[in-house]
């Protein structure tokens, strides 16, 4: 790369008119070179650039380059929207760990303010930094505020799914204890020989090996549920089919990190391949469109036609009149009169039919070029309709969440917007509910992990048969339920939730034929003047915190004295 000499600041330059030209050139070569390393497709439009403006190339070949220099320009801000949204998931993804691991009041608020800056993509870029800033040091005093969940090991801290820190008992049997305190006495000592560390190293895997083995049922459960609802193309139903059997056989923590790697770029092929299909779709409607407006322009030509013949017919006639009137006019007997007429007669009969004939063969014509469009935009109607239910049921599936049945995070939030607005501009009663099911964690250890699955489908089964239509329920996250219910005062909604708490209490939950004691602890407010969706949601949250302190399966209105 040259060297950039800058301009001092203060100082002063005659332009010269001669000179403005090649001012504006080294301009552009300077932002040229500030501009590359962003994409290998814009480096090579860019060095173009510079190379023309280095030879004085003339204006027609600059013409020629700046369509192609936008056109990279378009698509390298494409690829770096594309990059901003993985990195946004891939950090969704590390804050729905962090907040699965039950952080204190304080860590949770920040993880859901640090999750909904992810939201805006376009000041992604920007922010990247402090956001990664606030996210290393949130995850830092988590860690530090749970070393029980270091005593876990590495996919504990990953993949559990323990309940709030109000419900974690104290668990009999900790899973790898020596191979923290061999690790921790390793780090003490790191600048001693190598040796010596090698049995706390083993102890580590053997102790990740153990804690995985605790869990390995629940992501086996998760991985194939993900692989079963995976829509592919054809050609990657092998691979898909692969993955589900060698998830089926079992896991061991050494090969999750290379099927985790499989299935993402399943995942990405798949995506990949919808895109796919919807620019060919395009592409294809674009074709069509093309020969509609093809059909559409023959016939208006034909149209055209038809009207010039008639014109030129109505002329021929007219001639024909104008010279039997003359030769009436100029007849000196009957019989040369009477041989004149019919031979105008005749011709005049010829061209008329000729004219009748060009019509109907362009009427014809005419005709089945409409009927051909009319079909053309009937199979367009159609496929239009098909690609539009299929995106629909594609959205919808995104916004829901595949274990429950109920809204996912995405879909709740979304939820939680639109009546937030509309209460903002409506008015009227709302309620936000908070619920969390009480001991999850307890009925993980005891029953394992595909009980605790059934747990939870079978409150989502509950809360929509016990709640109104009206009523919406999302699954936040883990064991934790959020309900709106509009039009409904505290008095009220306290006595439906109420309902709720003791039809779950005393609901018959049973798992291999043993009974599963289930109970929840509930939180609620309603909306006041002024709040907004994060602090109505915080005064819930709360709410179901007391409740927890209180002694579970309870409920707390937030608005209670």
């Amino acid at each position: 790369m040259p060297d950039i000499h800058p301009i001092a600041e203060g100082s002063s330059l005659t332009v010269e008119p001669g000179e403005q030209t090649e001012l504006l050139k080294r301009g552009l070569v300077r932002v040229s070179i500030a501009a590359s390393g962003i994409d290998p497709l814009l480096d090579k439009r860019l060095n173009e650039l510079r190379r023309a403006l280095r030879a004085d190339a003339p204006p027609s070949m600059l013409a020629d380059l700046l369509p192609k220099l936008e056109h990279a320009v378009l698509t390298a801000d494409q690829k770096r929207q594309e990059r901003a949204s993985n990195i946004a998931k891939s950090l969704q993804i590390i804050i729905e760990q962090l907040q699965d691991s039950e952080p204190p009041k304080d860590a949770a608020k920040a993880l859901r303010t640090l999750g909904r800056r992810l939201t805006d993509l376009g000041e992604l870029p920007r922010q990247l930094d402090s956001i990664l800033g606030d996210l290393q040091q949130l995850q830092g005093e988590i860690l530090q505020s749970e070393p029980e969940a270091e005593t876990a090991g590495l996919w504990g801290r990953l993949f559990g799914r323990g309940e709030r820190r109000a419900d974690n008992e104290p668990s009999q049997a900790d899973p790898m204890p020596e191979a923290s305190e061999q690790l921790a006495h390793h780090e003490d000592d790191q600048a001693g020989p190598v040796e010596p560390a090698q049995p706390a190293i083993t102890g580590v895997i053997s102790g990740e090996q153990q804690s995985f083995s605790q869990v390995a049922a629940h992501i086996e459960s998760i991985l194939l549920s993900l692989l079963n609802e995976l829509q592919v193309m054809e050609a990657q139903q092998t691979i898909r089919d692969r993955l589900r059997e060698q998830v089926s056989r079992g896991l061991n923590w050494y090969e999750l990190a290379a099927l985790l790697d499989s299935l993402t770029g399943l995942i990405l092929g798949a995506q990949q391949s919808r895109q796919a299909e919807f620019e060919g779709y395009l592409q294809q409607l674009n074709q069509r469109l093309s020969q509609f407006q093809g059909n559409l322009e023959e016939a208006h030509t034909n149209y055209n036609g038809s009207l010039e013949a008639e014109r030129e017919l109505a002329g021929d006639i007219r001639n024909q009149v104008a010279d039997l009137n003359e030769n009436v006019r100029d007849a000196d007997d009957l019989s040369s009169l009477k041989a004149n007429v019919e031979l105008r007669l005749n011709s005049l009969l010829k061209n008329i039919d000729r004219a009748r004939e060009l019509r109907e063969e362009r009427d014809n014509k005419v005709s089945q070029q409409l009927t051909t469009m009319v079909e053309r935009i009937q199979v367009m109607e159609v496929e239009a309709q098909t690609f539009r239910r299929h995106l629909e049921e594609q959205r919808r599936q995104a916004m829901i969440d595949s274990l429950t049945g109920l809204a996912n995070r995405a879909g709740l939030q979304r939820r939680m917007e639109e009546e937030h607005e509309r209460w903002q501009r409506y008015g009227g009663r709302l309620l936000l509910v908070v619920l969390d099911v009480d001991h999850f964690k307890s009925i993980n250890d005891r029953f394992g992990h595909l009980a605790g699955d059934k747990v939870l489908r079978l409150i989502a089964q509950q809360l929509s048969r016990r709640l109104r239509k009206t009523d919406f329920i999302g699954r936040f996250g883990g064991e934790e339920f959020v309900i709106l219910m509009p039009g409904v005062t505290p008095e009220q909604g306290a006595t439906a939730l109420e309902e709720l708490r003791n039809g779950i209490e005393h609901a018959p939950f049973h798992f291999k034929n043993e009974p599963v004691p289930v109970t929840i602890s509930i939180g609620f407010t309603e909306f006041r003047e002024g709040d907004t969706l994060d602090s109505t949601f915080e005064r819930a949250d709360r709410a179901m915190y007391q409740a927890k302190e209180a002694g579970r399966n309870r409920i707390v209105a937030a608005d209670s004295p």
